[in-house]
């Protein structure tokens, strides 16, 4: 049984007028780009060239005058191989391979072979290839698998990277690497097989660079204009700082940490957070205000880089610094901040202190992202810590939050 199309025209209200851009008195919370759809071929049009010992090879969809081929996740590695003196060619291979290595002072030299795979595209059948001849020119698709295994458990590629472990006059270092290679072996007279195979070899390093998009942008805006209207936007963590010893008369603190919950960042998004210190009724946050000069902030918010080396168990970590945050002082609002869900069990009449600001990497040089390779793993931290005369008084529990 079919039924009529539904009518409209009971409602009482007008249907809106969508518009693309904001009105006059309408804001634009959230902009996100539309992804290109899979029928679309946004690939670069430019190509690659490697020639050496009579092989030339053109690697396609790459940008103009790029000095290393570039790939992402599940890439093919598409072109063509061009072939000098092609009729004594009996046999060519193409062939892919990635290796992971590391020294450290207490792992060693660790080298695990990550990928090595190759593929024939051409084979007279015959040593001396009377039967079949090679073509001058032949295309080749190779594609770069997404996993890998070691030790039993499967990890996601990890991209191309290296990076120092120590000081610079130091030979501690890890780093992954992707190499491509045509191997052509020519077949040799009569005359000369006694020498054995005559083989050619054009190898050349590629760069391997997965993109982890963010599941939506970073939102723009301070936790105080969204918390009530947008909370979902927001992931509050809370940490007991207590007094370091009982001289001056102190009860413990609470602070607050708001960051953006979608947890996954670009290597140069603009992170914004905030900060509230909440006391108890009886002047342990106003002892601390009294005491306090403007121009010294009592928090440090700053970003860690740890590369971790794991062989047979044995385990090594370095961490370097990416960033440090500019906090701004914001007036007291009324009592705990609270994301809705999570409950307010600090009361509602509290004394509090509250900062805002924005962190980002701050370092120049190119960053590989965060992975967990087994091996090898790169996470950023961005760690909270007190400083000042509230590091005097009072130590932070703080672990440090762990961001993509």
């Amino acid at each position: 049984m079919s039924l009529p199309p539904p009518s409209y025209e009971s409602f009482d209200y007008p249907i809106p007028d969508y518009t693309s851009e904001p009105r006059a008195n309408e804001e634009r919370l959230v902009y996100q780009q539309i992804r290109q759809s899979r029928g679309s071929d946004t690939r670069p049009t430019g190509v690659f060239v490697s020639r050496r010992d009579d092989i030339t090879v053109v690697i396609n969809y790459q940008e103009e005058e790029t000095p290393t081929p570039v790939f992402g996740r599940k890439s093919n590695i598409e072109g063509t191989l061009l072939v000098d003196a092609p009729q004594s060619v009996s046999e060519i291979t193409v062939k892919l391979t990635g290796v992971i290595e590391a020294v450290s002072p207490s792992t060693g030299y660790l080298s695990v072979n990550i990928i090595d795979q190759a593929h024939t595209i051409f084979n007279s059948g015959d040593e001396m290839p009377s039967q079949s001849i090679c073509p001058s020119s032949l295309p080749f698709s190779c594609p770069i698998p997404s996993t890998f295994r070691y030790d039993g458990k499967e990890y996601l590629l990890p991209p191309s990277y290296y990076v120092l472990l120590g000081e610079q006059n130091q030979a501690y270092y890890a780093r992954c690497t992707y190499q491509f290679s045509a191997v052509i072996i020519k077949a040799r007279s009569r005359r000369t097989a006694f020498l054995g195979r005559n083989t050619k070899h054009n190898t050349f390093l590629l760069e391997y660079s997965p993109r982890s998009r963010p599941p939506r942008p970073v939102i723009d805006l301070s936790l105080l204009a969204t918390i009530k209207e947008r909370p979902e936007e927001w992931r509050q963590f809370s940490y007991q700082i207590v007094p370091k010893s009982g001289k001056y008369h102190l009860d413990s603190l609470t602070c607050q940490f708001f960051l953006p919950s979608v947890g996954i960042f670009g290597i140069r998004d603009a992170i914004p957070f905030h900060v509230q210190i909440v006391g108890s009724n009886n002047g342990s946050l106003a002892k601390l205000q009294s005491v306090l000069r403007t121009d010294k902030p009592l928090f440090r918010v700053h970003f860690l880089r740890q590369v971790a080396i794991n062989k047979n168990g044995n385990k090594s970590a370095v961490h370097f610094p990416l960033g440090e945050a500019k906090l701004s002082p914001m007036p007291p609002v009324e009592g705990a901040l609270s994301l809705l869900g999570q409950g307010n069990q600090l009361g509602q009449k509290q004394e509090n202190m509250n900062w805002e600001g924005k962190i980002r990497c701050e370092l120049e040089e190119k960053l590989a992202p965060s992975f967990n390779a087994g091996i090898v793993a790169i996470t950023a931290f961005l760690n909270r810590s007190t400083t000042g005369i509230l590091s005097d008084w009072y130590q932070m529990h703080n672990d440090g939050e762990k961001y993509r």
